[in-house]
């Protein structure tokens, strides 16, 4: 745990050598990384955090203040903490928050890796207004269903990235935290609309980038990961097989031995 402007924001810290920033997405939490973690050479140095609102990270957000400053405030404090260039690992919004880190130029990175990395701006720049806009018609709906006091309006959010059925098959404990972090998710979605990071911001990303998805991602996912591949210079791209969204915990295998890879390449 470390302290930002008087706030907590998760820090946890493991091994020795490069240092690898974890960053989780919406609902979750540095245990999210586990898998991968364990599954990866025990050759670096694993640093985790929590996105705001999630874990033992402070909220500073609120429904008159969302941008995407707060999260990279907390990003940037971490860095300073571990004290030395880092390759950043994001998963969903996560990796939103990653490259949004990066693009500030306010650290030195060495690497960006994302797991279903949902930048939503670039879904216009494709070309895809409509496709846009039912997004804001999910995202507008899950926040009536919290207003509204729905018990499970998270199901709504975790089935659009997902598939169907994706909630109900949560572990019960795994619900419960995504109940309890309804109204952070809610943020969430006013926070990602908020960011507006065009194709050629990142066109000047020099750095390695990491692509990854599952060959079950949505229509949205599709098209973000296009825009991304088709404009930052320095990429590689990867499809894990039979994964959806959550895959870093679904086929957390797959996803470290891509990472493990491209680590080792760009060390």
């Amino acid at each position: 745990m470390i302290n930002v402007d008087g706030r907590r924001v998760d820090y946890t810290e493991s091994g020795d050598g490069p240092a690898v920033l974890f960053i989780p997405g919406s609902f979750s939490t540095p245990a999210a990384w586990t898998n991968i973690r364990k599954l990866l050479p025990q050759t670096y140095r694993f640093v985790g955090t929590s996105l705001c609102g999630y874990g033992s990270t402070e909220e500073t957000r609120s429904l008159e203040d969302f941008g995407m400053k707060h999260l990279i405030r907390n990003i940037e404090a971490v860095v300073k903490e571990i004290g030395e260039p880092v390759h950043l690992v994001g998963h969903s919004f996560g990796g939103t928050v990653a490259f949004a880190s990066a693009l500030t130029r306010a650290f030195d990175v060495l690497s960006i890796a994302t797991f279903e990395a949902n930048p939503l701006a670039l879904i216009c720049e494709r070309g895809h207004q409509q496709l846009f806009d039912a997004t804001k018609g999910v995202a507008a709906e899950f926040e009536a269903a919290f207003n509204e006091g729905e018990r499970d309006a998270p199901s709504r959010i975790i089935d659009f990235w997902d598939g169907c059925g994706s909630f109900d098959g949560m572990p019960d404990s795994v619900q419960e935290y995504c109940r309890k972090t309804s109204f952070t998710n809610v943020l969430d979605w006013h926070t990602a609309f908020n960011f507006n990071a065009k194709m050629s911001d990142y066109a000047a990303l020099s750095v390695p980038v990491l692509l990854a998805r599952g060959t079950h991602a949505n229509i949205q996912m599709i098209e973000i990961t296009e825009a991304l591949k088709a404009c930052i210079p320095n990429n590689n791209s990867a499809v894990i097989q039979g994964a959806s969204h959550s895959l870093i915990t679904s086929h957390s295998k797959g996803c470290a031995s891509l990472l493990s890879e491209f680590l080792k390449i760009n060390m």
